[in-house]
């Protein structure tokens, strides 16, 4: 299966969301059901020099995986929005497609993410990616 991917989509990067395997797993669902069509990371991870972060681009694929390092489908990213934490607004929580969809419920989840990371505040730049998925299985 594997090799197949690739042989469609020979540049594209690997994507695993969460922090937990329960939660790529949950993630990886959510994304090849297109529920979830955006994703949030802090600029400083987006800017970062990994392989995986470092040259998102719109037009880019990226192929997803769950916890078992299976291939969950591709995402294709179609916008990106660069603003503060305090900016984001209810109609990219709800693109995010976790829990209630609300932007309260995604505020309170990322603001957890990021004090994790260490980089948390309500001034901190964050990339909103907007993405459109190809199943694989």
């Amino acid at each position: 299966m594997m090799e197949l991917i690739e042989n469609k989509y020979p540049k594209a990067g690997r994507w695993v969301f969460g922090d937990s395997p329960a939660m790529y797993d949950e993630l990886a669902e959510l994304i090849a059901k297109g529920i979830k069509t955006a994703t949030t990371c802090s600029f400083h991870s987006y800017r970062s020099d990994e392989p995986d972060n470092g040259k998102i681009t719109v037009g880019n694929h990226y192929i997803v995986f769950d916890s078992k390092e299976r291939p969950v489908c591709v995402a294709r990213v179609t916008a990106m929005h660069l603003m503060k934490f305090s900016e984001m607004t209810a109609e990219l929580a709800w693109k995010e497609g976790e829990g209630d969809r609300s932007l309260l419920k995604w505020q309170l989840e990322h603001q957890r993410f990021f004090k994790n990371e260490g980089v948390f505040s309500p001034d901190m730049e964050i990339v909103v990616l907007e993405f459109k998925t190809q199943k694989v299985r």
